[in-house]
């Protein structure tokens, strides 16, 4: 008798801390959002966030991935695509590697390519290209670094034989695309034909300039994250 009443004061202050526990964690919570609410402008929003907006968005951008997976799948030739290779361990990476991003990607043109570029994982056109290494850059390039990218100026001999100017912001898009190897910086000079004389003219009248042109990898890049409908794809 004694030995059971002993486990019921057992199962009794279990309970009472568990109890406790719940007790002190709902007073947190309680402390926590109100001390959210009294933030100025941004109490309510915080708040909203909190109570289900960000997953409901979350799914929202899945469900914008998924759908121009599939319409990208569709346009697609069978015999184009590797079945096998949806069911692979390489596959499950790239998939989770992007859904990881979706909390702080927003732009509907990206989340597009998200859905294009797991489409085109699966394209034997790309099974010896590094799949991962695409996935990688386009999970931290911002649509406008895509943009600049996809810009002419860096295209062909364009960039070796005219001078341009850019804006900052677009330099700044430009450095990350040189960190991810999709575009090559340099910096052209005189003509090394010319005599010392004339490259020290040529210095003084037009200093070398910063130029930037795409590499092989960013032109496959751009194939990578394409719609069928686009050249090159």
């Amino acid at each position: 008798m004694v030995k059971g009443m002993a486990g019921d004061t057992n199962k009794l202050e279990r309970s009472i801390d568990r109890y406790k526990e719940a007790a002190h964690s709902s007073a947190g919570e309680i402390a926590l959002r109100t001390t959210v609410s009294a933030i100025p402008y941004a109490g309510g929003p915080i708040l909203e966030l909190w109570n289900g907006v960000v997953e409901r968005r979350v799914q929202e951008r899945l469900n914008t991935v998924f759908a121009e997976m599939k319409g990208h799948l569709d346009t697609v030739d069978a015999e184009k695509v590797d079945r096998v290779f949806f069911d692979s361990e390489e596959f499950q990476t790239l998939l989770y590697l992007l859904i990881e991003k979706l909390h702080t990607t927003h732009e509907q043109a990206k989340l597009r390519m998200f859905g294009d570029a797991l489409a085109n994982s699966g394209n034997v056109e790309f099974k010896a290209d590094d799949k991962e290494t695409f996935i990688r850059a386009l999970r931290d390039l911002s649509a406008k670094d895509l943009e600049t990218l996809n810009d002419e100026r860096l295209k062909g001999w364009a960039p070796l034989t005219k001078r341009t100017e850019y804006a900052e912001e677009i330099l700044s898009s430009l450095s990350r695309l040189a960190s991810s190897g999709l575009v090559i910086e340099k910096f052209l000079k005189p003509a090394p034909n010319a005599n010392t004389q004339q490259q020290l003219q040529s210095l003084l009248n037009s200093p070398p300039w910063r130029t930037f042109q795409i590499t092989a990898l960013g032109e496959r890049f751009l194939q990578f994250v394409a719609t069928p409908h686009e050249p090159g794809c």
